[in-house]
């Protein structure tokens, strides 16, 4: 089944309630939120599940290794 969501005026959206439930998405529960091709997926975080954590340290890297600082290392390295 499919659902249609509005975008909200801050970017947000509700995730029906259905698949709330299916997923066992509540308040305050994380989720993780990527591409795959041209889609948005959404996944919640399970600190048990390996790619889980592999795609939440990503993230938390992702400002050190973008930044635009190291590319003076290039010459050297």
């Amino acid at each position: 089944m499919t659902d249609v969501v509005t975008v909200g005026e801050k970017g947000q959206i509700v995730i029906p309630k259905r698949l709330r439930d299916e997923f066992h998405i509540e308040k305050g529960t994380k989720l993780l939120v990527g591409e795959k091709g041209k889609s948005i997926v959404l996944k919640p975080v399970d600190l048990n599940d390996d790619l889980s954590l592999l795609l939440l340290s990503e993230t938390s890297l992702k400002k050190t290794w973008d930044n635009k600082y190291d590319e003076r290392w290039d010459d050297v390295l």
